[in-house]
């Protein structure tokens, strides 16, 4: 399996708008952990090292970074983005369709599944590449 740097943003994303974590967050960082990917936290309103430490998922996260919010691959170099997003999970689709990996629904409801759904994704990603390699 090939090992990917993903990276995730917060809000909406990891963070719901009530301030609870999206369900299933520690469990997905701990398999993506396990099977070898690299994990970031990005997000467009500055470093979320705090949040991550209270939602207890800092041990997890590689480094963080400020996320771009336009002209997403010319202004990596510009917010010292040094690993490359080779997977990127965030509620807003310009991000994904400007690198590649799960947009995800902004709202979640009690029952959400969507980071199950991302970690699948991920993981057949990754076996694709090996096989295809």
């Amino acid at each position: 399996m090939r090992k990917l740097n993903v990276f995730f943003d917060v809000d909406n994303t990891l963070i719901m708008w009530d301030g609870k974590l999206r369900n299933h967050a520690h469990e997905v960082f701990t398999k993506l952990r396990e099977d070898g990917h690299t994990i970031y936290v990005w997000s467009g309103v500055g470093i979320r090292r705090w949040d991550m430490r209270r939602h207890k998922l800092d041990e997890f996260v590689e480094d963080y970074f400020l996320k771009p919010l336009e002209d997403h691959h010319e202004r990596l170099k510009t917010y010292d983005v040094h690993v490359f997003p080779d997977y990127v999970i965030d509620d807003h689709k310009s991000v994904v369709d400007a690198f590649f990996g799960y947009h995800i629904p902004d709202m979640a409801g009690p029952d959400d599944r969507e980071l199950l759904e991302v970690y699948a994704h991920i993981t057949e990603v990754a076996q694709q590449e090996v096989d295809e390699g």
